[in-house]
């Protein structure tokens, strides 16, 4: 049986990226901030990161994924400081 292509490179993103963010996505997207986060990480930490969307239990999310812990600390804590991601 085959493999979408795009669940096949999540997979291995996963693996080459092994330190992982999840956002939930709410129901109306992340909009204009889903473009403030990527150029927070093209800033910061660019090109160590990846994200893919899934669906878990009914419920959307993005699943940022990064080589170091310390890269997905620095991610996560610009998540919780709106401010830190707008100044990017």
């Amino acid at each position: 049986m085959g493999r979408y292509k795009s669940v096949l490179m999540a997979e291995k993103d996963a693996r080459d990226f092994p330190h992982h963010v999840e956002l939930p996505i709410p129901h109306f997207g992340l909009g204009k901030r889903l473009d403030i986060i990527a150029a927070w990480l093209n800033t910061n930490i660019c090109p160590e990161w990846r994200s893919h969307s899934h669906l878990e239990k009914g419920e959307h999310a993005a699943r940022y994924m990064f080589r170091s812990e310390q890269d997905a600390e620095r991610f996560r804590s610009a998540l919780n400081n709106d401010r830190e991601l707008a100044q990017s």
